[in-house]
């Protein structure tokens, strides 16, 4: 017999009432996403529609493992969706570099202006989203593969992303050696072994240690303590 998961009204009520609880007590950064995507009501709108089709078709799943699957899916979409805009904020990657990278990405035909603010929209949203898949995983599935399993696919697919893009900045001290190309199909497989290691997890309930646990504020800590593939300013 088919027992229904959690319902899409109380994964969206959830939804909303984390963003809010991020924008008022989040860490420095996810705080400032939460509160821009509340302030702007096109904004907010448009992430809301967004989100809710994605929380319809985890809704739509089977209590359990099913639900828990639909979500980690979704997931790794979120995570894909934002790490343009991530990454050259992060990187802080300007002037030439920048075009370099939207080219790399969009095409040569691209109309620039425009494909700068629809990855911004891509990354407020998605950012958004993927703070609130993550409570929802962790305190309403119960599923620790929302804890450090994804934080470190998301760090990995960061490190692919950076190298991707990498190949085709100036600046890049590593572009004449063919490293980063050489490095990218080792990541790419790293991600796809991760990928099938999450996707395939039982759904555990989470270590109350790492309820808590920022895992975002240790990310941060890591980019400044190591990063490998940093573009020169």
């Amino acid at each position: 017999m088919r027992i229904p998961g959690v319902s899409h009204l109380r994964l969206m009520e959830e939804s909303e009432a984390r963003i809010a609880d991020v924008a008022r007590a989040g860490n420095p950064a996810q705080a400032l996403i939460a509160r821009r995507v509340l302030d702007d009501t096109r904004l907010y709108q448009r992430w809301e529609a967004e989100h809710d089709r994605l929380m319809r078709s985890v809704a739509g799943e089977a209590r359990g493992l099913p639900q828990a699957t639909a979500l980690r899916r979704a997931s790794f979409g979120l995570i894909h969706r934002k790490a343009m805009f991530e990454y050259l904020r992060q990187e802080r990657i300007t002037g030439r570099d920048r075009h370099a990278v939207f080219t790399l990405v969009f095409g040569d035909q691209h109309d620039y202006a425009a494909s700068v603010i629809q990855e911004h929209g891509n990354f407020m949203r998605s950012a958004s989203s993927l703070m609130c898949s993550t409570h929802l995983g962790m305190a309403l599935l119960g599923d620790r593969a929302f804890a450090e399993p994804l934080w470190r696919y998301e760090q990995l697919y960061s490190d692919y992303f950076r190298s991707f893009c990498g190949t085709a900045l100036t600046s890049n001290q590593y572009k004449s050696g063919d490293t980063l190309r050489t490095l990218l199909p080792y990541l790419k497989r790293q991600l796809s072994t991760l990928r099938r290691a999450i996707l395939v997890m039982p759904q555990e309930p989470v270590d109350p240690g790492l309820q808590h646990l920022d895992f975002k504020a240790q990310a941060a800590n890591t980019q400044r303590m190591q990063q490998p593939f940093r573009a020169a300013s």
